[in-house]
């Protein structure tokens, strides 16, 4: 289930990670969602995900989103 603070959690990977990534953030957020890293990574994991610091979270998102042929 997504709450607000998930929400928030998102929209924070979004952001960070299309800067990373020179992306746009629709783009960003469709990439996440359609390779299933947004509710199967990202949102479930959030407990965990949100205590580490941002270079972490932007690490582990692509290092996962090449592991899935995404980038």
């Amino acid at each position: 289930m997504i709450n607000e603070e998930n929400i928030d959690f998102v929209t924070y990977c979004v952001g960070i990670l299309s800067r990373c990534l020179n992306k746009s953030q629709h783009d960003t957020y469709n990439m996440l969602k359609d390779s299933g890293v947004l509710f199967g990574y990202i949102v479930p994991l959030y407990d965990v995900l949100h205590t580490f610091s941002r270079e972490y979270i932007i690490q582990d998102l692509t290092s996962l989103l090449k592991e899935k042929g995404v980038l």
